[in-house]
């Protein structure tokens, strides 16, 4: 897999580190874990483009479209994948990123299956190249390194 750029903001820490694990398990290792919307927001204006943030669809709706409006600002990312199920009482983020011209890579079903991830990474790698970077980190939440 290409050295892709990937940050994941997810509220639940479990759900968080599985992320990152099955990103691991694509070879995707150059992963940011944002554990609040203040985060996200300072990690996607600090780094170089980003390749792919990771949201969770059932983000409480204010942050949802705070996160989005600074997308549109900031240009940070060049796709959006969900996972799991928008709530039926809030907005539809997804369609909501769409209208305002940002790519949705895909919406996974949670639990994710590495299949679906694969074929999300694989044409997220096939619509524009990535540009090599030098060497990889993985960043993890300082309470998960212990």
């Amino acid at each position: 897999m290409n050295r892709l750029n990937v940050l994941i903001y997810q509220e639940r820490p479990s759900q968080q580190m599985t992320l990152h694990q099955a990103c691991n398990a694509q070879g995707v290792f150059n992963v940011r874990l944002a554990e609040d919307l203040p985060a996200a927001k300072a990690c996607l204006a600090s780094e170089p483009l980003f390749d792919l943030l990771i949201l969770d669809h059932a983000m409480s709706e204010t942050a949802g479209k705070r996160l989005l409006n600074h997308l549109c600002s900031v240009h940070g990312v060049r796709a959006i994948l969900f996972v799991g199920e928008p709530c039926a009482s809030r907005a539809d983020l997804a369609r909501e990123a769409r209208q305002r011209g940002l790519w949705v890579l895909a919406e996974l079903p949670w639990p994710i299956t590495m299949p679906r991830l694969e074929q999300a990474l694989k044409r997220l790698c096939s619509r524009s190249p990535v540009v090599a970077r030098e060497g990889f980190q993985t960043v993890m939440l300082h309470a998960h390194a212990q």
